[in-house]
């Protein structure tokens, strides 16, 4: 098994998100979502996918501030039905996740959910 780590940040939704550009928003979007689906289409079995923000950034809200509203995390596996790993306390469940799938040592924060994303 080939093990690797990709952490991508997609920087200009949070821009536009600042600048309350609305238009440049959802363009970021559906260029991120037309490479995520290139992405998946080269993923193996053994392979995870988590897609994440770390915090809203409401282009229609009316200020340039962050938002408050939950961060979903959308979490892909190919074979893997549909599954719910819950509302996460931190961002850091995430970290720990990773390091588990790694068989890395575990994380001073955050608990793993990947026990969640196993074929049954």
């Amino acid at each position: 098994m080939h093990h690797g780590f990709i952490c991508l940040n997609i920087q200009e939704t949070d821009l536009a998100g600042h600048a309350e550009d609305v238009d440049r928003y959802v363009d970021r979007l559906q260029v991120s979502d037309h490479y995520l689906g290139k992405l998946m289409e080269e993923l193996t079995e053994d392979d995870i996918l988590i897609v994440m923000a770390d915090h809203g950034n409401d282009p229609t809200i009316g200020h340039s501030n962050h938002t408050r509203e939950k961060v979903p995390i959308l979490v892909y596996k190919k074979g893997l039905l549909s599954r719910t790993i819950g509302h996460r306390k931190t961002m850091s469940d995430v970290g720990a996740t990773a390091v588990q799938y790694f068989g890395a040592e575990k994380t001073q924060n955050g608990e793993s959910f990947l026990h969640l994303l196993k074929n049954e």
